[in-house]
Order: structure tokens, then sequence, then C-alpha cells
């Protein structure tokens, strides 16, 4: 998936114009837009690059437990938290594609947006990449 075809299956989801550019802005800054994207700090505590650490995961060498209690963040969104991790392992699982398949987390990213409402609601309302960038920075991030 590359990055316009990011940006159109964000808008299909229903966000506006403003509101992918004010996401996708954000996942650039958090990793990239590269979904297998470990954690720099991550890299060097775990001694595994971003390839490494997918694959580790993806068999099982790297447990679910320790992916959801090393405290690094992950993928599109650098998902840290150990809850949203499982969330975002338990989702590419059920989906039969690796934990660093783009199209997929993107998927997972929608789902767990439309739980944050607000931040939901801007991204489908806004004219504004400004405000949609700052909600998803103080509300979603």
């Amino acid at each position: 998936m590359n990055d316009k075809i990011m940006f159109a299956f964000f808008k299909e989801c229903g966000l506006t114009d403003a509101g992918v550019a004010g996401l996708m802005g954000n996942l650039y800054a958090e990793s990239g837009l590269r979904a297998n994207n470990l954690q720099n700090t991550g890299e060097k505590k775990l001694g595994m690059t971003d390839a490494e650490y997918t694959m580790a995961v993806d068999d099982g060498s790297y447990s679910l437990e320790q992916f959801m209690h090393d405290g690094c963040g992950f993928g599109l969104a650098q998902w840290t938290w150990h809850s949203r991790k499982k969330n975002l392992y338990d989702f590419m699982k059920q989906n039969g594609v690796s934990v660093g398949d783009k199209t997929v987390q993107c998927g997972f990213l929608m789902k767990e947006l439309k739980g944050y409402k607000e931040v939901y609601k801007v991204l489908t309302t806004t004219d504004s990449v400004q405000e949609a960038s700052d909600i998803v920075l103080t509300k979603y991030e």
C-alpha cells in the first residue's frame, strides 16, 4: 500500500481530506508510514531491526507477552500501551497477516479510531489540517 492508496483508504472510511492529512502527518512523524517500524530506542533496547522484530513476533519466537510488555512503540501509530498492542496483534492474526502488514494495520487503526469518538468526529468533519493533526496528537496518540 503506497501513500496515495493509504490516503484513498482513509477517505473511503469517511475522513475528510483535511482529516486524512492530519492523521497521516501524525503517522508519518510516528513511523515514517512504515507499518513494521519498531521504535528506534526499541531497536537498541532489544537488539533487533524492524524486520527482525516483525518476523520474531510473527513466528512466535518473540511471544505475545513480550510484544505486549516490551514498552516499545510499533507500527504505523507506534502502538505502545500493552492493551493496544494486544488488540493490534489479535486483529492482525484474525486477518491472517503479519503484524507489520500496512493494509490491515490501516483497518485496525480505523476500527480503533471509531472508539475515540471525539477524534473520529473531527476527522470526519473538519476542513482544517491543523485541527485534525492536533486532535490526533492530543487525543489519539
